[in-house]
């Protein structure tokens, strides 16, 4: 869904300006480049698109020679942009059709609703008149803006859609063309989007699996039929009132028998759901393999209510479907049966290879589920279990090497000396206290709307444990600095600038606390101890503008939104 435009802009001087430059583009027949537009008027394009997306609709529907006048007159009580731009104020209803603006006569169809709206269309529910049925209208949402690429991935979705017959994917009933604006009808499907369905109520885990079982069943359709879908998500799955699952919106999809739409270094899909491979925009040798990862996203969802990755930006997602694991889907939801969880897990293994080897074995592997029959199994060797553990639980992980490591040393430092000493049982007390408090903060970790709480307190709760132990350990401690700067480090691997300032600051007080508490030579060498500050302080700020550099590719992959 796209987010509508700002009211506020219609009061600008500038926006009013643009508008009208565009709005005599399109009324010339020039052809305006939406790419061009969004760099060099980001604060308007949204709201200059979705204005003259719907001028163009209008249009059609007040200038059809087949309307029967069922329709309003919706330029009755609109001003012409030269009249716009004069007065300061634009007319709203441009911009959006209102309920009580309907019908709109478009050719043969009369426009009774608008369903949605996407990235690549709007779809209206439409009264087919000729042979007086209810269908699903989809018109190509840029209208006469749209690109040559974006008229080919329209044309594209409808070929696509109609080269599969399935009971769950809608059919296509025509493609055609009213003044200028591609459109395409197919069966209309009175429910929802599984996506809407799941935030309004939770799914059981059988009813979850029989849902996506019949999607993996027409994926694997489609697939038979060389249609590979490429963008599966509980969006594209439309519910009806029966709970009957119908997989929709087919415009990334692409035909084996052509040449891809995706080129190198293009990414097209929803990072949540999309395989790595597909994330890296390589070219990608198993194409069916992305939809089964996309299943098991999917399915994944349905059973914790959740997403697999989560973050403030879409970059902050890429970069955890690229190297991360998400949390098994039994931490978010006991319920979930361990063989489901299984299949899950096997569905989004990062390597192709080690997945379902297509979506009719997947399919099949959660039909076994639901017939209470043995699923099949993979055997991860050892090796590739710590790989897995680590890419879904890298902070603990790091941890849990870093505290035993010490852990052992302190123990076998004491076993060595002849005389014990006296702190030694209380900084063995609190390194297992450490250890036990980072399994309790990645618990909290993987919790809806506790994981900034949680990594800023496990992040707090570090360097105040790592400052207590410098603090008792023997002089010299100078060798034990080396673990403020590696915390620092660690903090960059979260992309947050704040983040890493945060940890600066706090290992930065813990050294001068360090300095002002302790008698060692640390304490007594202000130039060391000046020149030690200037690094943590060096190291953070290069971080920063690492992370600020790294975090500008966001625009290519989409701006800021999730």
């Amino acid at each position: 869904m796209q987010d509508k435009p700002d009211r506020s802009d219609y009061q600008d001087t500038e926006f009013q300006r643009l508008l009208v430059e565009y709005a005599d583009m399109v009324e010339r027949g020039d052809r305006v480049d939406r790419d061009a537009l969004a760099r060099e008027h980001p604060q308007y394009a949204n709201s200059i698109c979705e204005f003259l997306d719907n001028h163009v609709l209008l249009r059609a529907a007040l200038e059809d020679p087949n309307d029967s006048g069922s329709g309003n007159d919706l330029f009755a009580t609109i001003n012409s942009p030269a009249e716009m731009n004069g007065s300061g104020s634009i007319v709203w209803s441009l911009a959006r059709l209102s309920e009580s603006e309907y019908p709109v006569q478009f050719g043969n169809y009369s426009l009774k609703r608008e369903i949605d709206r996407g990235g690549m269309g709007i779809v209206f529910e439409a009264l087919d008149c000729k042979l007086n049925r209810v269908v699903a209208l989809k018109i190509i949402r840029s209208g006469e803006l749209a690109s040559a690429e974006e008229l080919r991935r329209f044309r594209a979705e409808a070929e696509a859609s109609s080269a599969i017959k399935h009971p769950n994917i809608i059919p296509i009933f025509e493609v055609g063309e009213v003044h200028g604006l591609i459109y395409f009808t197919m069966a209309f499907v009175d429910g929802e989007d599984l996506g809407a369905l799941l935030r309004r109520q939770s799914i059981a885990p059988q009813e979850a699996a029989k849902m996506v079982a019949k999607v993996a069943d027409a994926v694997a359709t489609a697939h038979h039929n060389g249609v590979i879908h490429r963008d599966l998500k509980p969006s594209n799955v439309l519910v009806d009132q029966k709970g009957e699952p119908f997989l929709i919106d087919f415009g990334l999809a692409k035909q084996q028998s052509r040449e891809a739409l995706t080129c190198s270094g293009q990414i097209l899909g929803t990072p949540t759901y999309m395989a790595p491979e597909q994330v890296s925009g390589r070219p990608i040798e198993a194409p069916m393999s992305c939809d089964v990862y996309s299943l098991g996203a999917m399915l994944y969802e349905l059973l914790t209510r959740q997403p697999p990755f989560r973050g403030p930006t879409q970059f902050d997602i890429l970069l955890q479907v690229l190297d991360r694991e998400p949390p098994r889907p039994r931490k978010l939801n006991k319920q979930i049966p361990r063989d489901l969880e299984s299949i899950v897990v096997r569905a989004m293994e990062k390597a192709p290879s080690e997945r379902y080897s297509s979506a009719r074995q997947f399919q099949e592997d959660v039909q076994r589920f639901l017939l209470d029959e043995p699923i099949t199994r993979s055997h991860p060797s050892i090796a590739d279990r710590l790989r897995t553990w680590w890419r879904r639980e890298p902070i603990l992980v790091s941890h849990l090497c870093g505290i035993l490591s010490v852990l052992l040393i302190v123990v076998g430092a004491e076993l060595v000396r002849q005389t014990p000493s006296p702190d030694t049982q209380l900084k063995v007390s609190l390194l297992i206290a450490w250890l036990a408090s980072s399994f309790l903060f990645q618990r909290l970790a993987v919790i809806d709307r506790m994981t900034d709480i949680a990594h800023w307190t496990w992040a707090a709760f570090d360097v105040a444990t790592y400052t207590t132990l410098i603090y008792l350990a023997d002089s010299p401690r100078g060798l034990l600095l080396v673990g403020y700067p590696m915390m620092i480090v660690a903090s960059g691997l979260f992309y947050r600038v704040r983040f890493v300032v945060f940890v600066t600051t706090l290992c930065s007080i813990g050294f001068v606390m360090l300095c002002a508490l302790v008698d060692d030579p640390i304490a007594k060498r202000l130039d060391f101890s000046v020149i030690y500050m200037s690094g943590l302080v060096v190291l953070g700020l290069c971080l920063v503008s690492m992370i600020r550099r790294v975090r500008g590719l966001r625009d290519y992959f989409g701006g800021n939104a999730p």
